[in-house]
């Protein structure tokens, strides 16, 4: 089975706050299952986990009532990555947690100012009370928040944390701070890093070699127990296609002598360690 970890659905009509992303004009339209199916098809995977994009409980629903419409045609949507206000008082996760799709919740770190938002001791408990509960935290971070990130991976319950999108190493990214806090981040059990992103972080020099070396690097620290495959679609598409992106990660996979075990991992098993509530079908798709 092979598992797309993280993609998103957004209509613009819905009026959700998904900036930065709308500010750009080429994701300013409907990107929804139908938009993607061929591709993901195509693309021998099997099922595909839908993620936030708007720090708002509507677009969650939203995105809850779009999976239950789509049930049972393809893509099979597996699982949803939700959103709370982790620096409420009254977080409350019961909700989400009524809902069987939802498999977890995600820090959006990048939208927001302070950069050791996540060390506050709200956001502390709450993440710590999401994890408790079973629930997946993903963290979408970027170099400003590393330091408070390690930090708050010391202070949080023992469960599974994954971080967004090769932790968000861009271009002009300290390659020597990157590695270092891939490195502290891997002491702690069941971190979880998504090989992907690299068209966005990159854009249109995401085929050459220093872009392409980020991927080496990344599964050299990790190791193929902590990536996972990830689309971030439709965040790629500017710069390559759905397919193109499979494509990439496959033949990297194979040039770096990956068994088959260590495929299986990073394509299915870890999005379900990453994941405790995420209970996989039996999925007719395209690969065994």
């Amino acid at each position: 089975m092979r598992i797309d970890a993280h993609l998103h659905f957004w209509r613009p009509s819905c009026g959700f706050d998904n900036r930065p992303v709308a500010d750009h004009p080429a994701y300013r339209r409907d990107f929804l299952p139908r938009n993607v199916a061929a591709d993901v098809e195509r693309s021998a995977i099997d099922g595909v986990l839908l993620v936030q994009t708007c720090p708002q409980a509507e677009e969650t629903a939203w995105l809850l009532g779009l999976a239950n419409e789509h049930d049972g045609r393809f893509p099979p949507i597996v699982g949803i990555t939700g959103w709370v206000d982790l620096d409420d008082a009254a977080c409350d996760f019961s909700p989400l947690l009524a809902q069987p799709s939802i498999v977890g919740i995600r820090a959006q770190l990048r939208r927001i100012a302070d950069p050791a938002f996540i060390e506050r001791p709200r956001v502390l408990r709450n993440l710590g009370a999401a994890i408790r509960a079973g629930l997946g935290v993903t963290i979408l971070a970027e170099p400003r928040h590393y330091a408070s990130v390690a930090r708050a991976l010391e202070a949080l319950p023992p469960g599974p944390i994954t971080l967004n999108h090769l932790g968000l190493r861009f271009p002009d990214t300290d390659p020597t701070r990157w590695r270092a806090a891939m490195r502290g981040f891997a002491h702690r059990d069941a971190v979880f890093v998504q090989l992907s992103g690299l068209p966005f972080l990159y854009g249109e020099r995401w085929r050459d070699d220093d872009a392409r070396r980020v991927l080496d690097e990344a599964f050299d620290i990790l190791g193929p127990s902590r990536l996972m495959f990830a689309s971030d679609w439709p965040m790629l598409v500017r710069f390559a296609s759905y397919t193109e992106w499979v494509q990439a990660v496959d033949a990297f996979l194979l040039g770096r002598g990956a068994t088959r075990d260590q495929v299986d991992a990073i394509f299915e098993h870890n999005v379900r360690r990453a994941n405790p509530r995420l209970s996989l079908p039996t999925l007719t798709g395209t690969s065994t």
